[in-house]
């Protein structure tokens, strides 16, 4: 699919706008044809494991490969305190926030609305782990526009730790996850 974005670019918008697209149309030919099948959802199901054992990795190796590793390594500093420090204090924040939050205010949401226009509302109840779980997926920052719009030759210092600071933080998000997933 990149070589046909590289190839035909977009004639409105970015390639990856083009990419979700062409995968929500694929998508849609394929329940079509294959219909409502549970086997088939089953067969589809996303798998946690399969994602963070072999879709992941390789991701990450490309990424540390192709990344220009003097100029990475000279910033080794910046780069672990935005992505060790902040993604542990994002975590930390997001977790005692949400903490206070829920445990102090009465949140409610809407659950169905019946066939007379009523509203049916729910309390927002979390218990500490999936709320450990939730905020641990908060505390990873996507970087991906920010390192699209950095250019490595203009600003090499400021790419560099945008790219190490978002492998990091990824990684570190991951961690945190599996560490609170594992108890």
């Amino acid at each position: 699919m990149e070589a046909l974005n590289h190839k035909y670019k977009p004639v409105i918008g970015h390639e990856t706008c083009a990419t979700i697209i062409v995968g929500i149309v694929f998508c849609v030919i394929f329940y079509m044809y294959a219909g409502p099948n549970p086997a088939t959802i089953e067969m589809y199901s996303f798998s946690q494991s399969a994602f963070f054992d072999f879709l992941l990795p390789p991701i990450i190796y490309n990424s540390g490969f192709n990344m220009r590793r003097r100029s990475f390594f000279s910033n080794l500093g910046n780069v672990m305190i935005f992505g060790l420090g902040v993604t542990f204090f994002c975590f930390v924040f997001y977790s005692v926030s949400s903490y206070f939050v829920l445990s102090n205010f009465d949140l409610t949401m809407t659950k169905y609305v019946t066939e007379d226009g009523i509203p049916v509302t729910q309390k927002v109840e979390l218990s500490i782990m999936s709320m450990l779980l939730f905020t641990s997926l908060l505390c990873s920052s996507d970087v991906v526009a920010a390192v699209s719009i950095v250019d490595f030759n203009a600003q090499p210092k400021l790419y560099s730790c945008i790219f190490g600071e978002g492998v990091t933080n990824d990684i570190v998000s991951i961690i945190i996850f599996n560490a609170i997933l594992s108890l």
